[in-house]
């Protein structure tokens, strides 16, 4: 990440808001991913799939990291950001689908 020269005319209280902008946008995508979740686990359950798909998870963490490095940001954090949602996620599809689906 690089760290660019501060600008005369911000100071960190403008700089924080920018932030806590971001931090609402990323909320309000939460809020969509976990609408298409519900949608999935709607589908695995009536298709009596399990809950955890590897190979689609190791998607799109390499895709993820892909995007993130033609973005200028650090693939590994990109990463680690995405796969602390699939796994909150997942805890969640696992309560909503019951023991039977796990694997």
């Amino acid at each position: 990440m690089d760290n660019p020269a501060p600008s005369p005319d911000l100071d960190l209280s403008a700089i924080r808001d920018g932030i806590d902008d971001v931090d609402r946008r990323l909320i309000a995508l939460l809020a969509e991913r976990a609408q298409l979740v519900g949608q999935v686990v709607h589908y695995k359950r009536a298709h009596h799939m399990p809950v955890v798909d590897r190979g689609r998870e190791d998607e799109m963490l390499t895709r993820i990291g892909e995007t993130a490095t033609a973005s200028g940001v650090d693939p590994r954090v990109a990463q680690q950001v995405l796969r602390t949602i699939i796994d909150g996620f997942t805890l969640l599809e696992a309560e909503e689908l019951g023991p039977d689906h796990i694997v």
